[in-house]
C-alpha cells in the first residue's frame, strides 16, 4: 500500500502528517479523489493518444505515466511534478484541450492544496508576527521562499527557503490571495507615491 513507511517515522518539526492516521492524511489532501482524477486523466491521455501521435506529447504521456505510477508507490509521494503540469495553461491542457479542462482543473486544486501546505510557492500571501508579505522567487536559483513583507521599506525581505515547516511552527500561515498590501504590490515591488 502507498505511503506504509511515511506515517511510522519519528515525529520531526514538522510534516505532512503531524499526527494523523494514514486514513486522515488521505482524507486531509483528498488523495482517493486524486488517484482516481489520475487514472480518468490516463483514461483520457489513451483515448487522444489514438488519434495523435506527435513526439512530444507522446514523450509527455510516457513521463505522465511513470509519474503517477510512482506516486502511487511511493512511501513520500511527491505531487510537484503533476502539480507543474496541471497547472492552467502548461502540459495538460496543451495536449487535452477542451477534453481535459475539468479533470485538469480538478487535479490542479488537490496539488496545489497539497503543494501549499508543503512549501513555499512564488506569489502565496503569507502572515507572522503580525506582518503580512508576498513570498517572492530568489533571483540566483529560482527557489522560493524569500518573503517580502508589507512595510514601506525598500528592501524588507526575510529567507525562510527550505524552512516552510518551520514557518507554520513559528504561528506563520497563508492568507487569502484577495489581501491588500498597503506598502507593496502583488510582486513585491514597493508602491510608488
Amino acid at each position: 500500500m502507498f505511503f506504509t513507511n511515511f506515517f511510522k517515522k519519528k515525529k520531526t518539526l514538522y510534516s505532512k502528517t503531524n499526527g494523523l492516521s494514514k486514513a486522515e492524511y488521505f482524507e486531509k489532501y483528498h488523495l482517493i479523489k486524486l488517484f482516481d482524477l489520475l487514472r480518468e486523466a490516463m483514461e483520457l491521455i489513451e483515448e487522444i493518444a489514438i488519434i495523435n501521435s506527435d513526439a512530444k506529447f507522446i514523450h509527455f504521456k510516457d513521463v505522465l505515466f511513470e509519474e503517477i505510477y510512482e506516486v502511487k508507490g511511493d512511501n513520500i509521494a511527491d505531487f510537484t511534478r503533476i502539480w507543474n503540469w496541471f497547472k492552467p495553461e502548461n502540459e495538460w491542457s496543451k495536449y487535452t484541450k477542451s477534453k481535459g479542462i475539468e479533470i485538469g482543473y480538478k487535479i490542479f486544486n488537490i496539488t496545489n492544496a497539497w503543494k501549499v501546505d508543503d512549501d513555499f510557492i512564488s506569489g502565496t500571501k503569507v502572515f507572522l508576527n503580525n506582518k503580512c508579505g508576498i513570498v517572492i522567487k530568489n533571483e540566483n536559483d529560482n527557489n522560493c521562499g524569500i518573503i517580502r513583507w508589507d512595510t514601506p521599506k525598500a528592501i524588507d525581505e526575510e529567507n525562510w527557503i527550505g524552512m516552510f515547516g518551520i514557518f507554520k511552527e513559528a504561528g506563520g500561515i497563508i492568507i487569502e490571495n484577495s489581501h491588500q498590501f498597503k506598502y507593496i504590490n502583488d510582486d513585491g515591488s514597493l508602491k510608488m507615491g
